[in-house]
């Protein structure tokens, strides 16, 4: 099975891999500070306040730009040392152009500057977070590598507010998860199970119709997709190689519960119960390959080498109480 992971990392996903890197280092420019700059950049739907005191929203080198250009490099280095091709022309162009990418900023407020430059924002409670992608859904905003960071996305978050259409809203609460911020990410859940008319729904204002579609208004399927992605975040989050449990389960409101099927990173299937907000038990395997994994929970982890086609059993401590094939 891994060689057809790797037929398809070679044949498939490298390849798209590779055709973005090659147009992102084309795009990218040398500015005059040394950094390597998108130019022209916006911040999707978004504007500021230009030096000269009036409305722009083309600038360069965006947070947003940054962020999704360092995920896409990331993932270009990754997968060339699955394959081996570590020392291919582009991949070294890719690993030189890494360095020399703007770091994202702080604003004087404490909150991500948005932009390049820390303009004035003409919209505070904008619907957008595009800014924040690095921390969802993308991994260069992480709570164990940035924590400073992290601070400034949360306040970012508190500036942005709770209004705003379902496909934000669920892009809220998968960002609070992200922060393990149980409490925020249910209030924004609540805040989107809001019953709208749709003889006098409000623009922007999102909530649900009677069927459960949700309203941008009108409907948009973003936010239904967006709270399943938001929801299996609050219960498990995941690198190739960590799996972090429960991370923003709001214990008070979902006390007792469990959740079957969940796919982490690196091939693995999740299975959990929880009772009174403590975990019970956790399955872990994979059907397709061997790898190793790291358990995380409320300050414990245990690492484990998961073989193909085998359960491992985990109880709320991580101790590993039972092993059976799949």
């Amino acid at each position: 099975m891994l060689d057809i992971k790797q037929e398809f990392l070679t044949d498939k996903a490298y390849p798209l891999l590779e055709g973005c890197a090659l147009f992102l280092l084309d795009w990218l420019i040398e500015g005059p500070d040394g950094y390597l700059e998108t130019n022209p950049s916006t911040s999707p739907e978004h504007s500021f306040i230009a030096p000269d005191g009036r409305p722009a929203s083309v600038s360069y080198s965006t947070t947003m730009d940054m962020a999704i250009i360092k995920e896409v490099f990331s993932g270009v280095v990754a997968a060339a040392e699955v394959l081996g091709y570590s020392n291919r022309d582009l991949v070294n162009k890719v690993r030189k152009a890494q360095t020399r990418l703007r770091p994202i900023k702080i604003a004087m407020d404490g909150s991500i500057m948005e932009w390049a430059q820390d303009f004035k924002d003409p919209e505070m409670h904008h619907r957008h977070l595009s800014h924040l992608f690095g921390l969802f859904p993308g991994h260069t905003i992480t709570l164990e590598l940035t924590p400073d960071l992290c601070t400034a996305a949360e306040k970012s978050l508190y500036k942005r507010g709770e209004d705003g259409p379902g496909w934000s809203t669920t892009w809220k609460i998968a960002l609070w998860a992200r922060l393990y911020s149980s409490k925020h990410a249910y209030r924004m859940i609540k805040h989107l199970i809001n019953l709208v008319d749709p003889d006098h729904e409000v623009s922007f204002h999102g909530g649900l119709y009677s069927n459960l579609f949700a309203a941008h208004p009108p409907f948009q399927i973003d936010a239904n997709f967006g709270f399943i992605a938001a929801v299996a975040e609050m219960l498990v989050q995941s690198s190739v190689k960590d799996l972090y449990l429960l991370p923003a389960l709001p214990r008070d409101k979902w006390g007792n519960g469990w959740v079957k099927g969940l796919k982490a990173r690196g091939g693995v299937t999740v299975d959990i119960r929880w009772s009174n907000g403590d975990l019970n038990e956790v399955d872990v395997w994979s059907k397709d390959q061997i790898s190793l994994h790291k358990l995380h929970y409320r300050g414990t982890s245990v690492t484990v080498d998961i073989a193909s086609h085998t359960v491992y059993t985990f109880n709320g401590q991580l101790r590993l109480m039972k092993t059976c094939s799949l």
